[in-house]
């Protein structure tokens, strides 16, 4: 077995907390994490947002987002229109933009005031380092 330094158990620790705080955030709208995913990434992308992308953009596996925006279309959050001969793009309805700023967007402004709270130069080096190890991490692993 591998040794775990104290450090790599403490981000491992905060990243797990972090994911905990989402999930009870969407919990508390009545939204699987999947689908409160799916209304994050829509509204980062201003309603609108390819299907692939919310793949990609999300993090999600494609069949997990599949079968949320099956349900979601089904509960009249978004629809689906033609980008092209095989692409789709996934739209918020009225009722899914109202969902989003009840939830989703009280969120984002959270997270926005903590940034700003940081500093342009605290935002920067966790942006970069974060970056970095993610890079890092993906060459390891390949």
């Amino acid at each position: 077995m591998h040794y775990i330094s104290p450090a790599l158990k403490k981000i491992n620790h905060l990243i797990s907390e972090l994911e905990q705080i989402y999930h009870l955030y969407a919990l508390k709208y009545s939204l699987s994490d999947s689908e409160f995913m799916i209304l994050y990434t829509l509204s980062v992308e201003g309603g609108k947002c390819g299907l692939s992308d919310i793949v990609f953009l999300s993090g999600l596996p494609k069949q997990t987002v599949n079968s949320a925006i099956r349900k979601m279309e089904k509960e009249g959050i978004i629809f689906l229109s033609e980008k092209g001969k095989r692409r789709k793009d996934v739209n918020l309805t009225p009722e899914g933009i109202k969902r989003t700023e009840e939830s989703v967007q009280i969120l984002i402004g959270l997270e926005n005031e903590i940034l700003s709270q940081w500093g342009e130069e605290k935002v920067e080096r966790y942006i970069s380092d974060t970056s970095d190890y993610n890079e890092k991490m993906k060459k390891g692993l390949k």
